[in-house]
């Protein structure tokens, strides 16, 4: 009985031995599972980092087109960086004839301060007499009494001079707090000029780097085409010049006016000889431009005086219609009135347009009209 016992626990601990441990097959399908694991986390793994796509590549014309719009806001902020030259002057202008009069308000307070200072040593000699009491004391008494008109009137003169003295330090006090408050907008004004300076040639920069972006080829087709725009415009202007003169010339002979005003024939034929000269920031000439800048010059040539800028100059003169244009009038474009050039005839335009690009001619059609004027 004992044995069979003994047997039957034996057998019984054998199974649970035996059914302890992973079947072959139970061993198989985990590794395949396992595998499967790996091979499905690497298949669905996201990178960490994605590679950018490129750009893809401009063609000529979005190229220059967009070169034209940087270049154009360059040439926008160069009218606003002109603005503020101009304020520069005037305030320096203004700031230099105030310095002159602190100089001379200083100058005439020390003065009167000596006369204040007699003024108060006389009052501290004379502090604990009154006038009944220098009576008493004064042996010649007809003699003082005559006098006492004489010593009011001195006593009015020093009260005077003390009322002076104090209106002229107050007039100084404010001279110098007005060149103080000057110079304080000065230093506003050229960090202002310099933050303008920096933004025009960031866009110049981006420019080139969109030009930088082409081919070889790219960029002298943009050239060539720009050349070739240039040379037909000027071509075109120039056989309305001579068109213009020959009529005006058979004209003179019966005595009909010209279709240019004198001086505004002669802006225009001072633009003229600017031909092919390079735009500059914030220049007037004599060797470059910007577009204001040749305008101005043109018609200083002509005898008349313009505002610096291109939104000043919009008030100068007396507005004419378009379709009354006539050669050497100002021209006005963007909604900003932030370019100007000279009327040169049959739709065109003589202008120093934007960085990169000289005086040059072009058709009025190419910008956004906004306007003319006729100086004089």
């Amino acid at each position: 009985m004992t044995s069979r016992n003994s047997e039957a626990n034996r057998a019984a601990s054998s199974r649970r031995q035996v059914g302890s441990l992973p079947t072959a097959k139970a061993v198989v399908r985990s590794a395949l599972l396992g595998l499967s694991a790996v091979a499905l986390a690497a298949l669905f793994a996201v990178p960490t980092s994605v590679p950018a796509a490129a750009d893809p590549p401009l063609t000529v014309a979005e190229a220059k087109a967009q070169i034209a719009q940087l270049e154009t806001d360059a040439a926008a902020i160069d009218q606003d960086y002109a603005g503020v030259q101009e304020k520069i002057a005037h305030v320096k202008g203004d700031l230099k004839l105030k310095q002159s009069d602190v100089k001379a308000q200083t100058a005439k307070v020390a003065r009167m301060k000596a006369q204040v200072g007699q003024v108060a040593l006389a009052q501290f000699q004379n502090r604990d007499l009154d006038t009944a009491a220098q009576l008493f004391v004064t042996p010649d008494t007809e003699d003082f009494l005559s006098q006492i008109s004489t010593v009011e009137k001195v006593s009015e003169n020093q009260n005077s001079v003390l009322q002076d003295f104090q209106q002229e330090q107050a007039s100084l006090a404010d001279l110098e707090h007005s060149a103080k408050t000057d110079l304080a907008a000065l230093d506003e004004q050229q960090k202002e000029l310099a933050n303008l300076r920096a933004a025009s040639e960031k866009k110049v920069a981006e420019s080139k780097a969109v030009l930088a972006k082409l081919t070889a080829d790219q960029q002298r087709q943009i050239a060539l085409e720009e050349q070739k725009a240039a040379a037909e415009a000027k071509a075109e202007a120039e056989r309305n010049a001579t068109n213009t003169t020959s009529r005006n010339d058979t004209r003179e002979s019966t005595g009909p006016a010209v279709t240019a005003s004198g001086r505004g024939a002669k802006a225009l034929a001072f633009a003229r000889a600017q031909l092919g000269k390079p735009y500059r920031f914030g220049a007037t000439g004599p060797n470059a431009y910007d577009c204001s800048g040749l305008t101005g010059a043109a018609w200083r040539a002509a005898g008349v005086s313009l505002s610096r800028t291109s939104q000043s100059q919009f008030h100068d003169g007396r507005p004419v219609a378009k379709s009354d244009l006539q050669p050497g009038d100002l021209v006005f474009f963007y909604s900003g009135i932030s370019h100007v050039g000279l009327y040169a005839g049959n739709g065109m335009i003589l202008h120093a347009s934007r960085p990169g690009k000289p005086v040059e001619y072009i058709k009025m059609s190419y910008m956004p009209y906004a306007g003319a004027r006729r100086p004089g």
